[in-house]
């Protein structure tokens, strides 16, 4: 551990060095910042060198002056993303050249064509109108939300990141709010000002999805979403990068007041809710300040943002093997028990359905910002985040849950979420610019248990019956994690001849902290009511009818360090006025933990392989046809980061720091329910699972390719078509390396609704008594046995404000397939990790990703019209000041696979076959029905519009009041964002068919909990 420790510091110390002497790097955008760059011509199209290039932006302070290069080109890289700058190009003996008032969005290089007219033509030559729309110096497929669309579109919630749907090559994943980029799940990084700010542990956003928001919308100015095909400098994504930036003080004093509120009064009711509109309301105020200390010199800006709701949830079972099918009670015909015990079985569970479990939420966040340039060479920023989350019952969101889970898996939600921020950049030379920047990182989950939920007869037993949870959740409590990261950042960034390269450090250290002992209170799972009911009461002679029981034992208490090295070089090389080539490489190094206890019997539990050859390297080229055309295409390596998650469950995989037992009732030593097992010591053989790595473990990656081409249209429309395409590679799977070799072939018989065989389906069998080592149930091993593919074809329209008009409108057409089809939303939770249909046979289950969505289509604009220019008082309170929004998805369905549910005990299918795990094969692995297509089921297709009114009431000339009424989904077109998948019941080698089998069981959304229509109101108060 000594050994790895020197050695590490020893390359952190060489690469700094490295960092401190290296001239190359480029004039490009840096993560969180903007740039500026062109090339000055004389009329003849000949290089003009020694121009003087002179950049402002009066009300951020910003001065920056240089010259162009033997080349004719000037870079003016690491500058603050903002409106209102200039630019002036002059020349002795030309006449000068000037662009007013544009804007630099995040990440972004604004490349200008300069032509320099002799000075007898003309005195100044003024450019009219923005800064162009399309440029040859950016790199991939990304899209830039800006001020406009953040203050002015309607946002659920205030959560800025849900924007990102606005962009092309992206849906949701799941509907907790998460976000997929090509069909990759949790494959993506989370920027705040270029800084990390995921929770590395989820690979999610800090805080995750149960809250409503981390920062304030009020302290972001912009974010851009990079989809494929990004930069060298951009790493620890095989998906997408989000990356946000926040507001800062200008020369002017500015604020903000204002208050959302909304109740039930305005709402529809979820389809699901059984008629029930919950009394739900909720309080969003907060303000906003910023200006200056000193002017040109020294800025601030705050903020902070209160957040109250009051939003019940509904604990509802719609279970077509359990319940009628409208979720109201459960026909006494289904159990076949004693009438006592049914009686007592049916009661116990219907007193958890229809409940309306009580669920508030208080949220505070605050936000500071200093900005100092104490002159034109040298900027200094410092900013710091926190959030504070408590939420009673609010680990589940949802409005409406069909599953039993409000009740029997929920639990009181806390989130400490705080992160800051400190960089200097420095104007070494004109073309020589360093960026040097420190990040501090802090997000804290800690859930206590809900025991109130819990049922009285069975306390803090987790139960499922026939697949509905009736019982206490088993993950609570916990602090699940605690993770605090610290990292450092150095960008170099020179400017030689058309070159503009630049080359970077990013090295960062994170360390999460557990306190969890799942499943520790222990569960039982039955197959039926009737099994459940003869051993929930009158079990006299000791009976065993559950399907499994599983429970954990050992300590609470874990945690784990990697510290991560990421070097990058890039280049962009105007190779001619026509051509640009960008390339790069980036190098990523994790430095893994390693288990503190191995299990004696599989040596592979003490050992995490890491990768040491994560070598990224990216291109692409530009093509100018003209200064209105630009054609581009690229590829590039992208590698996901190593969640501590998985490296969590690896560590826990042994069988000794914790150990995790499932057992059936057949096996020795098994309870009787309710009883548990009160100590570790004589578990029955064969019930303890193993997990490990295997031997070239390493992080999943993808390739990514496009081929765009820009075109503006107009002075202020400009259209994007590409064909972007990815490659996912080393996906996370699981294989049972227990499960020995195949035994009999089983024919099941298929049977229609009415009773009568229609087909057979035959099977080769895993058997329980071929287990290759019989002290163990499963033994898993994780490895990168999963692939996945996307095609798609792409269309941005936009079109800058103008005539009080702004839009952009995005258009995707794509297929996802993969081998991993499991993943979707949960790939990143360790325990469910892919099994494949048959154990390791990846490619048997390729087919539609449960993310794939072939058409997606979504609309946002802005319409702030001036119907007079007149200034009496009915103008400027009633004609004048209004403004309409709206944003509207369309998307197709997404597919499902089909189920089997398992009847009875694994030897009860056939005679004389003692199948290893409850599925038609034995596998334990995916109980899709295996001879139907993967993703043969669709959910819903999604159309909905939210729209939002505004009103402005000017007080006077620098204070203003705006009125606002918004509304989500405000056609209420409610879509199912789940379905019933259980098509056949497997009961003694029959497949029968399950009714209702694709109809909807839930109608869910982010952040509400349902995609009912929501409405609000809202009063902001501007100076």
């Amino acid at each position: 551990m000594q050994l790895r420790t020197t050695t590490l510091c020893l390359l952190v110390f060489c690469l700094l060095v490295l960092c401190l002497v290296a001239l190359p790097a480029a004039a490009q955008s840096v993560a969180g910042l903007a740039g500026v760059s062109g090339a000055v011509r004389d009329a003849s199209g000949a290089a003009v060198p020694g121009a003087n290039v002179l950049l402002l932006n009066e009300s951020k302070g910003i001065r920056r002056a240089m010259q162009s290069n033997e080349a004719g080109v000037f870079n003016a890289p690491s500058l603050p993303p903002a409106s209102g700058y200039s630019l002036t190009v002059s020349r002795e003996g030309f006449a000068n050249w000037e662009v007013k008032n544009f804007e630099l969005q995040v990440g972004a290089t604004q490349s200008f064509s300069v032509t320099l007219n002799v000075a007898a033509t003309a005195t100044t030559v003024e450019v009219t109108g923005a800064a162009p729309l399309v440029s040859d110096t950016n790199v991939g497929v990304a899209q830039v939300v800006g001020q406009s669309q953040i203050d002015n579109l309607p946002i659920n919630g205030r959560r800025v990141d849900s924007f990102v749907l606005l962009t092309p090559a992206v849906t949701d994943d799941g509907t907790f709010g998460l976000i997929s980029f090509r069909g990759i799940a949790a494959g993506n990084s989370f920027l705040t000002d270029g800084n990390d700010t995921t929770n590395s542990f989820y690979n999610e956003n800090a805080g995750r999805t149960r809250i409503s928001t981390q920062i304030s919308q009020d302290a972001v100015q912009e974010f851009q979403v990079l989809s494929n095909g990004f930069s060298a400098e951009f790493g620890r994504a095989m998906g997408g990068v989000i990356n946000t930036v926040t507001r800062s003080g200008t020369n002017d004093l500015h604020g903000t007041a204002y208050w959302f509120f909304r109740n039930r009064t305005l709402n529809a009711t979820d389809r699901y809710a059984n008629g029930l509109n919950a009394p739900e309301w909720r309080h969003q105020a907060g303000a906003s300040l910023g200006g200056a200390i000193k002017r040109d010199k020294l800025f601030y800006f705050v903020n902070t943002e209160i957040v109250k709701r009051n939003f019940p949830g509904q604990n509802r079972i719609i279970n077509n093997s359990l319940t009628d099918p409208t979720g109201n009670f459960i026909p006494t015909s289904t159990c076949t028990a004693s009438a006592a015990q049914c009686t007592a079985a049916i009661n116990f569970i219907q007193r958890q359905m229809n409940v309306l479990v009580p669920r508030t939420v208080g949220s505070y966040m605050g936000f500071g910002k200093i900005d100092w340039r104490p002159n034109d060479k040298h900027s200094f920023s410092l900013s710091l985040n926190a959030m504070h989350w408590r939420s009673p019952h609010g680990i589940q969101t949802q409005a409406v849950l069909t599953n039993g889970n409000m009740m029997a898996n929920n639990g009181n939600s806390t989130v400490e979420t705080r992160y800051g921020k400190a960089s200097w950049t420095a104007i070494i030379t004109p073309n020589l610019v360093s960026e040097l920047r420190y990040g501090w990182f802090k997000d804290r989950l800690s859930d206590p248990a809900a025991s109130d939920l819990w049922p009285a007869e069975t306390k803090g037993l987790y139960l499922t019956v026939a697949g509905s949870a009736v019982g206490a959740a088993q993950a609570y409590p916990r602090t699940y994690p605690s993770e605090q990261r610290h990292q450092i950042v150095d960008n170099l960034s020179w400017t030689h001849g058309t070159h503009s390269l630049k080359f970077g450090l990013d090295f960062q250290t994170t360390g999460d902290w557990m306190n969890q002992l799942y499943n520790g209170n222990g569960s039982f799972s039955y197959a039926n009511i009737t099994a459940f009911a003869r051993d929930f009461t009158g079990n006299t002679t000791g009976a065993k009818n559950y399907q499994t029981f599983s429970q954990a034992f050992g300590n609470p208490i874990h945690s784990l360090r990697t510290s991560d090295i990421n070097v990058y070089a890039q280049d962009v090389w105007r190779v001619s006025r026509k051509v640009t080539l960008s390339y790069g490489i980036r190098y990523e190094k994790t430095f893994l933990p390693q288990p503190t206890m191995v299990n004696d019997h599989w040596a592979q539990t003490g050992r995490v392989p890491g990768a040491d050859l994560n070598f990224a390297p990216r291109a692409s080229v530009a093509y100018n046809f003209n200064s209105k055309t630009v054609l581009r295409a690229g590829f590039g390596v992208f590698y996901a980061r190593m969640h501590g998650n998985m490296l969590d469950t690896l560590f826990l995989g042994n069988g000794k720091y914790q150990t995790a037992i499932s057992i059936n009732n057949t096996q020795a030593g098994a309870p009787v329910f309710p009883n548990v097992l009160s100590t570790s010591a004589g578990l029955p053989a064969g019930s303890i699972s193993l997990q490990f790595a295997a031997p070239g473990f390493h992080n999943p990656y993808s390739q990514q390719g496009n081929i765009s081409l820009e075109r503006q249209i107009t002075r202020d429309m400009g259209l994007t078509a590409s064909y972007i395409w990815s490659r996912g590679a080393g996906i996370f799977t699981q294989k049972d390396m227990n499960l020995g070799a195949f035994g009999p072939t089983v024919t099941y018989k298929i049977m229609d609704a009415a009773g009568n065989q229609v087909n057979t389906f035959s099977t080769p069998t895993y058997l329980f008594a071929n287990r290759v080592d019989p002290r163990y149930s499963k033994i898993l091993q994780v490895e990168n046995g999963g692939k996945s593919w996307y095609n798609a074809l792409a269309l941005q329209l936009q079109k800058r404000m103008s005539h009080g008009l702004t839009f952009q409108v995005s258009y995707t057409w794509s297929h996802a397939i993969d081998t991993a089809n499991m993943q979707g939303a949960s790939w990143n939770i360790s325990s469910t990790f892919n099994n494949a249909t048959y154990n390791g046979d990846y490619a048997f289950d390729k087919g539609s990703s449960s993310l794939d969505q072939r058409h997606r289509a979504t609309i946002n604009w802005l319409w702030a019209p001036k119907f007079t220019k007149n200034t009496s008082a009915f103008s400027r309170f009633i004609v004048n000041g209004w403004e309409l929004s709206t944003i509207t998805t369309m998307a197709s369905a997404k597919p499902w696979s089909p189920t089997v549910q398992f009847s009875g005990s694994t030897s009860s299918q056939f005679s004389g076959v003692n199948l290893a795990f409850a599925t038609l094969n034995g596998a334990g692995g995916w109980n899709r029905v295996p001879f139907l297509p993967v993703g043969f089921l669709n959910v819903d297709q999604v159309y909905r519009v939210d729209g939002r009114i505004g009103r402005t009431l000017p007080f006077t000339e620098r204070v203003k009041g705006n009125l606002i009424f918004e509304a989500f989904n405000m056609f209420n077109t409610q879509y199912n964002t789940a379905i019933n998948t259980n098509m056949y019941s497997a009961s003694a080698g029959v497949l029968r068919p399950v009714a209702n089998v694709g109809n909807g069981t839930q109608s869910q959304g982010f952040p509400d909990g349902t995609n009912a229509r929501r409405m609000q109101v809202a009063f902001r108060l501007n100076f």
